[in-house]
C-alpha cells in the first residue's frame, strides 16, 4: 500500500478505471465506484478522480487511501465544493449517470464514523481495504478502527439539493468529466472489420 508516485506503473492502474468511464463503460464501474471531480487547489481547474465509495442517506462517504498525498483530498481541503457522477441506481433512484452537486468534509464525529466504519466491514470494503488498515497500524476489527480513527481520512460528501432547472455548475461546483473517449470504439470496429476484409482478401 505504498503510495503510487507519478509515473509509477502502479499509479498508472490506478488511473485506467478513468480511461474506462471516458470511454463510456460507467453503467459497468458504476454500482462500485463513481467520479468525483474536485478544483484543482493550484490551477482551480476540475480534477477527475474515480473512487469506491459507501453510500448512506443523504451523504457518500470517500476514504482517502494516502491521506494528505492524495490530491483530490488536498484540492477538497482547499475548496469543499465537488461534483459527483454516479452510476449506481440505489443512490439516485435514476437510470443511467447522474450528477449531484455535493460540499465534502472530514468525518471527525466518532459516532459518524462508527456508523460508516461499521458499514465497510459489513460490506467488506474494496479489495484494498483489509492492506489499506494494515498499512496503517489497524487490526482488522471495528474497535481497532474507531479507536484509530485519527489515522484515517474518512471523507463525507453531502448531497445538495439540486433545483429544477438549475445549473449548479455555475454556484462555484468543478464541471463533470466527460465521455471524450467514445470514438475509440468507433476506430476499434474500424480496425476489426478492416481486418476480416483483409483475411477474406487473403484467401
Amino acid at each position: 500500500m505504498a503510495y503510487p508516485y507519478r509515473g509509477t506503473l502502479n499509479r498508472l492502474l490506478f488511473k485506467t478505471p478513468l480511461i474506462w468511464w471516458r470511454m463510456g463503460l460507467g453503467g459497468l464501474l458504476g454500482p462500485a465506484m463513481l467520479v468525483l471531480n474536485t478544483w484543482g487547489r493550484k490551477s482551480h481547474l476540475p480534477r477527475h478522480t474515480m473512487l469506491s465509495y459507501t453510500p448512506m442517506k443523504d451523504c457518500i462517504y470517500v476514504g482517502a487511501g494516502w491521506g494528505l498525498h492524495c490530491d483530490w483530498y488536498q484540492n477538497l481541503l482547499a475548496d469543499p465544493h465537488v461534483t459527483l457522477q454516479v452510476w449506481a441506481k440505489q443512490v439516485t433512484g435514476e437510470k443511467g449517470e447522474v450528477l449531484i452537486p455535493a460540499l465534502a468534509r472530514r468525518v471527525t464525529d466518532e459516532d459518524e464514523f462508527q456508523r460508516v466504519s461499521r458499514r465497510l466491514f459489513e460490506t467488506g470494503g474494496d479489495s484494498h481495504f483489509k492492506p489499506w488498515l494494515d498499512s496503517l497500524g489497524v487490526a482488522y476489527d471495528h474497535e481497532d478502527l474507531v479507536a484509530k480513527r485519527e489515522r484515517v481520512h474518512q471523507v463525507a460528501l453531502d448531497l445538495q439539493p439540486i433545483e429544477m432547472g438549475s445549473r449548479f455548475m455555475d454556484d462555484g461546483y468543478p464541471a463533470a468529466m466527460e465521455t471524450d473517449l467514445k470514438w475509440v470504439w468507433t476506430v476499434m470496429a474500424g480496425l476489426g472489420g478492416l481486418g476480416w476484409l483483409m483475411g477474406r482478401h487473403r484467401r
